[in-house]
């Protein structure tokens, strides 16, 4: 269910629960509702399995959207790093680089921007700093605990972290996609003889049966291309 990931976001842990619950439902009821007639009792084990599946993809959709913007922070550490440095070296001063700063991770961004207001209150801006959730990257932090404290340190581009992410990511796709390959091969197969065996063979049931599987596919294919989605964002 994930959540941490919930709390980080201040989304209500009873919300989800109920939001994800929902979901499932839902779903489970649509498969239900659609093969109930045409498969009999299995109707009721696909209905449970699809059901949880959109359970645990509604649930997990937190987890992900930080998972991106980490990814996203980490790309562009180095373009961080290296403006920051640019400032700091040409203004001499932690509060004009900091007003200058930005991001195009909108959760950045935002910590930017507030940072940029307590500099303009005289307040440290490194308050809006420690120990913000919207900081995804330990690269990124890095950088704006260097900038807002201007210990004339060297900025780390990240670069290593975003290789590990990276690599971390592929991985995790290589493991994933094959599922939805396995899915696509033998679950067109297993409706079929199913309709076969049971001499369902008219208009509405092969229509019903084709609705499932393009529900079904379609929730196989959003849980094994959510690394996908990550790295080509």
């Amino acid at each position: 269910m994930r959540p941490a990931s919930w709390g980080v976001l201040g989304l209500s842990p009873v919300r989800m629960v109920a939001l994800a619950v929902s979901a499932g439902a839902v779903t489970a009821a649509c498969i239900l509702a659609f093969t109930i007639g045409i498969l009999g009792g299995v109707s009721v084990l696909l209905a449970v399995a699809v059901g949880g599946a959109a359970t645990y993809l509604v649930a997990s959709l937190p987890k992900r959207s930080l998972d991106r913007s980490a990814l996203l922070q980490a790309r562009e550490a180095p373009e961080l790093a290296a403006s920051a440095a640019v400032y700091l070296q040409s203004t001499g001063s932690r509060s004009r680089t900091i007003l200058m700063l930005h991001s195009q991770e909108p959760r950045l961004d935002g910590l930017i921007e507030r940072a940029k207001k307590h500099t303009l209150l005289g307040l440290d801006p490194s308050a809006a700093f420690d120990g913000s959730e919207a900081v995804r990257a330990d690269s990124t932090a890095g950088i704006l605990s260097a900038v807002t404290r201007a210990q004339g340190e060297k900025l780390a581009d990240g670069g290593e972290e975003l290789d590990g992410m990276v690599r971390a990511s592929l991985a995790s796709e290589e493991t994933k996609f094959p599922v939805f390959l396995t899915v696509s091969f033998f679950l067109p197969i297993m409706l079929m003889l199913l309709v076969a065996v049971g001499h369902h063979d008219s208009t509405d049931a092969v229509l019903s049966l084709a609705a499932v599987e393009v529900l079904i596919l379609d929730l196989v294919l959003s849980f094994a291309s959510a690394e996908r989605k990550r790295l080509s964002e």
